[in-house]
């Protein structure tokens, strides 16, 4: 009970707006794996939820939390450079992508003020 308190009050307002973001988006790629499972769509949902658990992390309003969460965007964006394949590109780096980025920078502007 203590972290879903801690998930509310401690952190700015968008936080647990951006982590409710976050599992809306997860339940959506999950029931959409359910109904057409491919392989690269899995490759998303395990990402998504890498997202997802790293963000829950991050309202909790610690630093190794954000680091995790800019090392996933930062694969992200280093994968998305290097793949050339456009399919390849499109099925396994843009499951969250430019949303990731724009997270990234709020995390920083509030970056001092985390634990």
């Amino acid at each position: 009970m203590g972290f879903i308190k801690r998930f509310w009050q401690k952190p700015p307002l968008a936080f647990p707006l951006i982590a409710l973001f976050h599992i809306g988006l997860l339940v959506y790629i999950l029931y959409r794996d359910m109904t057409d499972p491919e392989d690269a769509i899995l490759a998303q949902t395990a990402t998504m939820l890498l997202y997802t658990i790293a963000w829950l992390l991050v309202c909790d309003m610690r630093k190794w939390a954000v680091f995790v969460y800019m090392g996933l965007t930062t694969a992200n964006l280093w994968a998305r450079f290097v793949i050339d394949d456009a399919m390849i590109r499109n099925n396994y780096t843009d499951v969250i992508f430019p949303a990731d980025v724009v997270f990234t920078f709020i995390l920083l502007l509030y970056y001092k003020k985390f634990d």
